[in-house]
């Protein structure tokens, strides 16, 4: 048997997948992100006002503290925009949620059940999926590790995680179906030039997210401190 693959190798591969995964799923679930957007839009515009109005009403009658928050946790009108924005968050989660399962489960179960043995991410960064013998995988044991994955989602990734540590460098659904994750013959060992760079791009991406979203709420906050004034 070859030698099992690294934890950020497997990582530069499935995020390479699931990027590729969620632009199949895009054409599908854009009318319903459109939707959303405009719902979102108006019920924000909706609170936003209602906000306004509360604060206006409790400045007004002089209210202290305390007083101001029983003002806003009691209005219906608040109460109703909230309950009623939480519902389309869920529903919009749960359809984004579904296609992209639906699409992955295609995914990843036609393709490392093929000659190939790999996702097109794990065969550009030259890994293939086999079963403990070193043999290629039918689909349903390949359909079996893609479901055994599911846990590891809800426990914070530890699942995955144990693919940077354990004997055979297995992750958690790999343990469940018999299965393991191997260079393929040929691959070098080291990290193909490709995958280091998509790394690096996703390590940028992130941090320039964060920044740009501590630079919005410094934003906010010096706005709201200068209307105060």
């Amino acid at each position: 048997m070859n030698p099992p693959a690294g934890f950020w190798r497997r990582y530069a591969a499935y995020s390479a997948d699931a990027s590729a995964i969620s632009l199949l799923a895009l054409p599908l679930l854009w009318p319903r992100l459109q939707d959303a957007w405009f719902v979102f839009d108006q019920g924000l515009q909706t609170l936003q006002s209602r906000i306004w109005d509360l604060l206006d009403l409790s400045q007004a009658r002089g209210d202290e503290p305390l007083r101001q928050l029983g003002l806003f946790t009691g209005d219906e009108v608040l109460r109703a925009e909230m309950t009623g924005l939480a519902g389309e968050l869920l529903w919009l989660v749960l359809a984004v949620s579904l296609v992209l399962f639906a699409i992955a489960a295609a995914w990843f179960v036609a393709f490392e059940s093929s000659r190939w043995q790999a996702s097109p991410g794990k065969r550009l960064l030259g890994l293939r999926v086999t079963d403990l013998q070193g043999a290629r995988c039918g689909p349903g044991r390949i359909a079996l590790r893609f479901v055994a994955g599911i846990p590891s989602w809800f426990a914070l990734h530890l699942g995955h995680a144990l693919s940077a540590f354990s004997p055979g460098r297995r992750a958690l659904h790999d343990y469940l179906a018999g299965t393991r994750v191997e260079l393929a013959p040929g691959a070098p060992a080291a990290m193909p030039r490709g995958g280091r760079s998509w790394l690096l791009l996703q390590v940028a991406l992130f941090f320039g997210a964060v920044g740009f979203i501590g630079l919005r709420y410094v934003q906010l906050i010096v706005e709201v401190a200068q209307g105060g004034l």
